[in-house]
């Protein structure tokens, strides 16, 4: 069997693949547009819509509104629905039980409190090649010292089979989930009332004058982080073969701890690969692709119904996926090496006289957050 070995992906080496970095920027006028972020797979649910407004400044950290009181609904192209229940903070979810089915075209409908209506294009479920294996291998970058948390960590790799089928689009994603150390960190107090920090004095025991102060978690909660860049491929150049290698991503050596770590390939439509490709500088402020400069494309399948001309950001991915649940044992191979630990700015208030912690908050749901813990997490 011919072997295609990729070991780095680059938009510099043709067309066919890239890796796009988020970036920052300001957004050139003061416009603030409909932001989508959707996502169906064959997967089992829940899936999510999240919707938002954007912010029309990304130099000022404003972070997109939530949009609450839509409806949103997915049909597809045999006749059936299913209506979206609202979540918090924007975000709309199917039941748990729902996944697409390979074949099927699947169509977004989304009705705003304000009576304006989007859809998106219909958009067909393709099938995802399994991902054979996904390996890591602790490396040391050489051009950082060693109390540099870029200079040590575990590259993280994939290798799968193309599918033989001509003109297939893929894409990477990861997700590493992780628990919570911190629920809250704030200067004036925390308001139990709204869940977030005080805008006004309410110091906790233990705190006299505006400082940092960390809070625990008073409940179960999981940081998420995912990619920070787009990890795409055309197989116009190597239809058919055995990739090996392909990059992931790179895991911290932060310390000993294994490491959550899901991988998913995804099969995806033509259209959705060449509007990641034309993705060139995106803002890392909501983590996404949702608030960009006036020469990267608006979305390219979801539309006003009643306004042609108004612009919207974000898109309706429909793919194939194959995931796959690794851990990261940080132990091997990092022999004779420290790990580089995280340091937290601020401090935590010990616990008082009679108590067993000092003050904790509440864990807040959204897209980095999350009460519900993941599917066989170790620790």
């Amino acid at each position: 069997m011919k072997r295609f070995i990729l070991y780095i992906i680059l938009f510099s080496t043709g067309l066919w693949s890239c890796i796009t970095e988020i970036r920052d920027f300001e957004q050139i006028d003061s416009a603030s547009f409909l932001t989508v972020e959707a996502t169906l797979s064959n997967q089992k649910g829940p899936h999510k819509v999240i919707l938002s407004s954007s912010s029309p400044s990304i130099s000022i950290n404003v972070e997109n509104k939530p949009i609450y009181n839509a409806q949103v609904l997915i049909t597809d192209d045999k006749g059936a629905s299913i209506l979206l229940t609202e979540g918090v903070n924007g975000i709309y979810y199917t039941p748990d039980n729902f996944q697409g089915i390979v074949g099927n075209t699947y169509t977004l409908h989304i009705s705003l409190p304000n009576g304006k209506k989007y859809e998106s294009s219909p958009e067909k479920l393709k099938a995802a090649p399994a991902i054979d294996a996904v390996n890591y291998k602790f490396n040391v970058k050489d051009n950082y010292p060693l109390t540099d948390a870029r200079s040590v960590g575990f590259d993280v790799t994939l290798d799968f089979k193309d599918s033989p089928e001509p003109d297939e689009y893929y894409e990477w994603k990861w997700t590493h989930y992780e628990r919570t150390v911190f629920c809250a960190s704030c200067e004036r107090g925390y308001d139990y009332a709204l869940g977030k920090c005080s805008v006004e004095i309410n110091f906790p025991q233990g705190q006299t004058f505006p400082e940092l102060i960390n809070y625990g978690c008073n409940e179960n909660c999981f940081d998420i982080s995912f990619n920070s860049t787009y990890n795409i491929l055309s197989d116009k150049l190597l239809n058919g073969q055995q990739i090996t290698n392909l990059p992931i991503t790179r895991v911290p050596y932060n310390n000993k701890s294994l490491y959550y770590l899901k991988v998913e390939q995804r099969a995806i439509s033509e259209k959705m690969f060449r509007y990641f490709r034309s993705i060139k500088d995106v803002t890392q402020g909501s983590g996404t692709l949702f608030d960009v400069p006036a020469e990267t494309q608006f979305s390219p399948n979801i539309f006003s119904l009643s306004d042609s001309n108004e612009k919207i950001l974000g898109a309706f991915e429909v793919f194939g996926s194959q995931e796959k649940l690794i851990y990261v044992d940080r132990q091997i191979g990092s022999d004779g090496y420290s790990p580089v630990l995280v340091v937290y700015p601020g401090r935590v208030i010990p616990a008082p006289p009679g108590a067993i912690s000092g003050p904790k908050a509440y864990c807040t749901e959204g897209k980095y957050r999350t009460k519900k813990e993941p599917e066989d997490f170790r620790e």
